[in-house]
């Protein structure tokens, strides 16, 4: 089991691709504190992947930096140290530039890029400790420019320049990567697709538009996030990996 005894946090992990997370790391033998803003949907979410002794909860607002600091330091204490650090938490608005106030791009900075610096930074000592790993969850409109997402593309950009400064800084004692989802097929994903006049159409476009002919699942994500934690990862880091079925290669 190749993450046995692995002591992980996993923020923003009460729902979608930070759940699926938790269930992976789990079934292989980690111990996993979840997070999400509330302790009712914490603890909803541990009941949720089995109510494990191995599950911890670690509530709190992560937008913040002294919430990420509360965060890291309450998994710490539960966990005991930390070897696997995920940055998830995040938000995705979808809103054209007159309508992203100054309020909107706070929220999606400090969601998307605040909590990934902060949480990273409150966890080094432990991450140095246990010569760890973080591993950001960026997308694929930080490679790319999209419509009205434009503080979502900033943030995300942001995201993958930003595990790239600190692999430089890290290294070689914490191995710092990315990984860059195209959208993908869960509650998030279908946030765009509820917006068409005919949602299951816009979802079918999409799909029939990518050279794999469909949308990533949640485990799709999570094996991606897997490999670059894992030891068969050992000398990647500064890495922005896309999981877009081919989407940023080229039309």
């Amino acid at each position: 089991m190749e993450f046995a005894n692995k002591r992980v946090l996993i923020t923003g992990s009460t729902r979608g691709i930070g759940q699926a997370l938790a269930r992976r790391f789990i079934a292989d033998g980690a111990h996993v504190a979840i997070n999400g803003r509330s302790a009712a949907a914490v603890a909803n979410s541990i009941a949720m992947l089995g109510g494990s002794a191995r599950l911890h909860s670690a509530c709190g607002d992560v937008s913040t930096a002294g919430g990420c600091e509360s965060v890291v330091n309450m998994a710490l204490t539960s966990l005991g140290g930390l070897d696997i650090l995920i940055n998830n938490a995040g938000t995705y608005p979808i809103a054209s530039i007159e309508d992203t106030d100054e309020a909107l791009w706070d929220i999606t900075l400090n969601a998307n890029v605040k909590s990934a610096f902060f949480c990273s930074r409150a966890a080094l000592s432990a991450l140095r400790a246990s010569k760890g790993v973080i591993i950001n969850h960026s997308s694929i409109a930080g490679l790319m420019g999209f419509a009205n997402i434009s503080a979502y593309c900033t943030s995300k950009a942001a995201v993958a320049n930003l595990t790239r400064s600190m692999a430089m800084e890290l290294a070689p004692d914490v191995r710092v990567n990315c990984v860059c989802p195209t959208t993908v097929d869960n509650d998030m994903g279908w946030q765009g697709f509820k917006r068409a006049a005919d949602p299951q159409a816009a979802y079918e476009a999409f799909a029939a538009g990518s050279k794999m002919k469909r949308l990533p699942t949640n485990d799709d994500v999570v094996e991606a996030f897997a490999f670059l934690a894992s030891s068969r990862a050992s000398f990647m880091t500064g890495v922005a990996l896309p999981v877009d079925g081919g989407k940023s290669a080229g039309a």
